[in-house]
């Protein structure tokens, strides 16, 4: 019963967690989307991934929320250092805008199609996993 209840406090805190991280960042993707024309969806779900809901090191150091690679004057990192969150995902849009697959999917809404195109531009360093992972956060959260 215990570890019943346990497990459901995790679960509970977590998807808890998780929402609260769309719900902050969900009007800077929107604001977004209607500028560069690329899913918030995308943006979300990456950044949720690459950065653990907004947890990880560089998230909190860097405000890279997307593993962005780049100078940091901050803290000793090869990830990119941002002034903002909000900086942090126009850097990540500028970066699509610089891929080949942009022109072609630029105002698709379909975000799995831009992960899709995303992992096969080497974004995630070739990982066979990335582009699953990001998949299951857009399922997950219904963010598509």
């Amino acid at each position: 019963m215990k570890q019943k209840i346990t497990v459901l406090f995790i679960l509970f805190y977590s998807n808890l967690f998780s929402q609260t991280y769309f719900q902050k960042y969900q009007d800077i993707a929107d604001s977004l989307e209607t500028v560069y024309n690329i899913p918030s969806a995308l943006m979300l779900a990456v950044a949720y991934h690459e950065s653990g809901g907004g947890r990880s090191k560089v998230a909190k150091h860097s405000n890279n929320h997307f593993g962005i690679k780049g100078k940091n004057h901050k803290v000793n990192s090869k990830y990119k250092y941002y002034n903002s969150i909000i900086e942090s995902y126009e850097g990540f849009c500028k970066l699509i805008l610089s891929k080949k697959f942009y022109s072609s999917l630029k105002g698709t809404k379909d975000a799995k199609k831009w992960v899709r195109a995303l992992s096969n531009s080497n974004y995630a360093g070739g990982s066979n996993t990335w582009e699953g992972h990001v998949m299951s956060v857009i399922k997950k959260y219904s963010l598509d």
